[in-house]
């Protein structure tokens, strides 16, 4: 099977060059690759035409997930491979991705992203490890309903048949790709994850960009969530979510334990119980917790413990957000 890979890209002009450099090397090569310029206001679409790839050009801001599907329609390999403008893949990607396709018998393949990126900075370190822990937890599942597109390809005959990304999904990549995970699931289509498929992310965070992605995460999520038992009677309405259920029970265990702290100003011995709370809570998270001491050492793991809480707290205010806003009508 050939492979085209599509690349939306939305003002990525700082990190596009070294994407399209990375695809330039690769061996063999994809039958072709397709920048989306998704209505940019810098040198994105001027930075892709100076390589030998094809340019669609959308007269505005689209957002990803429209972007994407603009590029799967004019694909012409037999394979679409979506890669973010932010992302470097291994030299050997189309031959990793054909071998999975072939000895997995599957509609869809989803990579890793690799544990080493460029910055040493706390956030984007943990933030990077994180997602690499809660993907890389479904390695031996015989199919996923996840479709994460910093990389992920499809068979383009069931990309279309599936109906593509959802269109509602109107600004920078959050949730749709996600949702088109847990629509495949639905509809039964076979998607894989291939542990050995790993691309660095060059995206930088800052401790502040963190929370603020995990509320917006969260609020579409639970948005996405309400959806679906609002739609559980049809087909193609499924859940399935790399959130591990550890995390998820975390939330409602540092709000209680957030009350109970409070109550403590009242009765004292309620600081037990939010001590108790701290305690449990750290449990819950000890999986994460031991992975990042394994992989960045006791003090990085140290310093995840203490910005969990916070970060849990937020994801709880994104998913009261989206339970208010879905109850005055809003579905996206």
């Amino acid at each position: 099977m050939n492979t085209s890979v599509i690349i939306p890209a939305h003002n990525a002009a700082r990190t596009l060059p070294q994407t399209l450099d990375a695809l330039v090397h690769t061996q063999p090569a994809p039958l072709e690759v397709i920048v989306v310029d998704d209505g940019s206001t810098d040198e994105t679409a001027r930075l892709a035409k100076s390589y030998d790839v094809r340019v669609l050009a959308l007269e505005k801001n689209r957002g990803a997930a429209a972007a994407k599907n603009r590029g799967a329609e004019i694909a012409q390999g037999d394979v679409v491979l979506f890669i973010d403008a932010d992302i470097v893949p291994p030299r050997d990607v189309v031959a990793t991705l054909q071998n999975v396709f072939e000895t997995r018998r599957c509609d869809g393949v989803v990579g890793l992203l690799d544990e080493n990126i460029p910055h040493t900075n706390w956030a984007s370190q943990y933030k990077n490890l994180w997602m690499n822990f809660t993907y890389a937890r479904f390695a031996n599942a015989p199919r996923i309903g996840l479709f994460y597109t910093s990389i992920a390809a499809m068979k383009r005959a069931k990309f279309l048949e599936l109906g593509g990304f959802d269109e509602n999904y109107r600004g920078a990549s959050i949730a749709e790709d996600t949702e088109f995970g847990q629509r495949a699931w639905g509809n039964g289509a076979n998607i894989v994850l291939a542990p050995n498929l790993r691309v660095m992310h060059l995206k930088a965070y800052l401790w502040q960009s963190v929370l603020q992605e995990d509320f917006k995460r969260a609020y579409a999520l639970t948005l996405m969530r309400l959806r679906s038992v609002r739609l559980a009677n049809q087909r193609g309405s499924a859940f399935f979510t790399s959130v591990p259920f550890f995390y998820q029970l975390a939330v409602p265990t540092i709000y209680l334990t957030f009350l109970f702290f409070l109550l403590g100003f009242f009765a004292p011995q309620f600081f037990l119980v939010a001590l108790a709370g701290i305690l449990f809570f750290n449990f819950l998270n000890a999986s994460l917790l031991t992975f990042l001491a394994r992989k960045r050492g006791c003090l990085f793991a140290v310093q995840a413990a203490l910005f969990l809480p916070l970060d849990v707290f937020v994801v709880g205010l994104g998913m009261l957000r989206a339970f208010l806003d879905f109850a005055r009508g809003v579905r996206y």
